[in-house]
């Protein structure tokens, strides 16, 4: 069994004495405070680090996307709804052309109106490095999830046009991963995007007051918000990086936080027994390894990658888990449309996964080494030593011998961004890195051959030619249902391939005090904490 380093309980001091009392939280007027499982503040300047816990805080808080998530309801998957944008339609003539009409009357928390000027400074911002605005960093976190956008051009006042690079019926979900930032206020403090990071104005329902690196950052409702019902409740909220499981816990339990991210499932019955209130759904979310399938690695076999997912005792991690995750059988659990009915069926195994294993040329004498990225916390990332050792008991029996290579989070997405064969990735053959599959550009354009690093996030370089040809048939299909139907025969391929090692599906626990009231927890990465009163 490899051995991990252990975080201190209360790694930094300074955290502490972030979350103690001050004057103003003895007001009537209660703050909401949440701790989150990420290790500082992701930079707030529109194009968020730490994957999506860092999007769920560092974007959906301060900024809003031409398209949002309908985070309203915990019954049914989320879809998306008019954000910035109050209609997009695909032009008729030219399918790669969509035509987006801006919603009126929004401005920046600094006062300067959001319209078509804009919306295009934003997509140079992004798109155009030659744009005085534009900043490579920045740029490479928010790209990597709108890869299909090739052109924009302004129609008008409040239209606008955004061009594909070929048809692709799934924009509209792309639309909803960049945030719109305030060009007068870059400019004010000097075009410095790190001073923007600061002190940022987005359109948001938060305002910033003030960000204390890897301690907290302040915020107050922005009662000026477009949409009134999304006015936050709480006055105040105080975001609070704690990437240990058992400090955040801790903080909860003693009443410095309000909230948990990333509860820890073996907490669960003594925090309920306590009164704490705790939620939890399924939601678009697989606990997985991305596989380097790159010449040299055992994983660009199929008949390895095979095996290792039969290797796989599922029920066991669930059980590990306190049931706070189901057993993977693809990448979306089998009641979702687009599920499908893949012929390979995921199953712990271990005969048949040794057989595959003789048949790749391994054995109980030759061995197959992986080296595995994980990252230690993070927002997906459950528990993650305790989950990886159990799995590496289970391949150790099928052959395999794995060691892992712990990084922080960031690090993780870092790596994630440059691919396999970066350097950075040190000759990685796994990265545990959760993957969400909520929408197609982020959950399976992943596994699209031309979509390798530093295009997209393709991080092990899938390249599978019946992949590739059903990605084109997903991407040229604009009936919803029809859609649907040609994601379930993606998703049956990607299962049969083996292109990941599916692990559990998170049922995504928080923890909230009894102070709180009025949260709903969506099937979906991010949710609507504009909601929660605290009293």
């Amino acid at each position: 069994m490899t051995t991990l380093p252990r975080r201190s309980l209360l790694a930094a001091p300074a955290l502490l004495a972030a979350l103690g009392p001050s004057e103003a939280e003895a007001q009537a007027s209660q703050p909401l405070r949440i701790a989150m499982s990420i290790g500082d503040v992701p930079r707030l300047w529109g194009g968020p680090e730490a994957g999506f816990e860092g999007v769920r805080f560092g974007s959906y808080f301060v900024y809003d996307a031409l398209a949002l998530w309908d985070l309203s309801k915990a019954d049914a998957p989320s879809g998306i709804m008019p954000g910035l944008a109050t209609s997009w339609r695909v032009d008729d003539a030219d399918k790669r052309r969509w035509i987006v009409e801006l919603r009126r009357g929004v401005k920046f928390h600094d006062g300067s109106p959001f319209d078509a000027d804009a919306a295009i400074w934003n997509f140079d911002s992004i798109l155009n490095n030659q744009a005085p605005q534009f900043e490579p960093t920045r740029s490479a976190l928010v790209r990597g999830r709108i890869t299909s956008i090739a052109g924009y051009e302004k129609l008008g006042p409040f239209t606008i046009a955004i061009t594909t690079r070929a048809v692709d019926a799934s924009l509209p979900f792309q639309l909803a991963f960049i945030w719109f930032a305030s060009p007068a206020h870059w400019q004010a403090l000097g075009g410095d995007w790190q001073r923007f990071a600061a002190n940022p104005s987005g359109t948001g329902p938060y305002k910033v007051t003030s960000v204390t690196p890897r301690q907290r950052a302040d915020l107050e409702a922005n009662r000026d918000y477009w949409d009134p019902n999304r006015i936050p409740k709480a006055p105040r909220t105080v975001l609070l990086p704690i990437p240990d499981a058992a400090a955040r816990v801790a903080a909860l339990r003693s009443g410095q936080v309000d909230l948990v991210e990333s509860l820890p499932p073996d907490t669960i019955p003594s925090l309920r027994a306590a009164r704490f209130q705790v939620v939890q759904n399924a939601y678009p979310h697989i606990w997985a390894w991305r596989l380097n399938v790159t010449e040299g690695s055992p994983f660009a076999d199929l008949r390895v990658r095979q095996a290792a997912n039969l290797a796989i005792d599922r029920d066991g991690i669930v059980a590990l888990l306190s049931g706070a995750a189901l057993p993977a059988r693809g990448k979306v659990t089998p009641d979702d449309p687009w599920f499908g009915n893949p012929s390979f069926r995921l199953r712990h195994d271990p005969a048949e996964a040794r057989r595959l294993m003789t048949e790749a040329g391994y054995s109980a004498t030759k061995r197959c080494a992986i080296s595995v990225i994980m990252p230690v916390s993070g927002g997906g990332q459950m528990v993650p030593q305790p989950m990886n050792e159990a799995m590496q008991a289970g391949l150790r029996e099928c052959f395999f011998d794995v060691a892992f290579q712990p990084v922080d989070f960031a690090t993780s997405i870092n790596m994630l961004r440059a691919g396999a064969r970066d350097p950075s990735s040190r000759g990685g053959h796994a990265l545990n890195i959760a993957i969400p599959s909520m929408e197609p550009n982020t959950g399976w354009f992943i596994y699209d051959g031309e979509l390798a690093p530093p295009r997209g996030i393709n991080w092990g370089l899938y390249n599978s030619p019946a992949v590739n040809a059903q990605l084109g048939v997903v991407r040229s299909t604009f009936d919803k249902a029809a859609q649907d139907r040609a994601i379930a025969r993606l998703h049956e391929i990607l299962v049969e391939e083996a292109a990941l090692l599916a692990v559990v599906h998170d049922l995504n626990p928080r923890a909230l005090s009894p102070r709180c009231r009025g949260f709903v927890q969506a099937r979906n990465w991010f949710q609507d904490y504009t909601q929660i009163a605290v009293g």
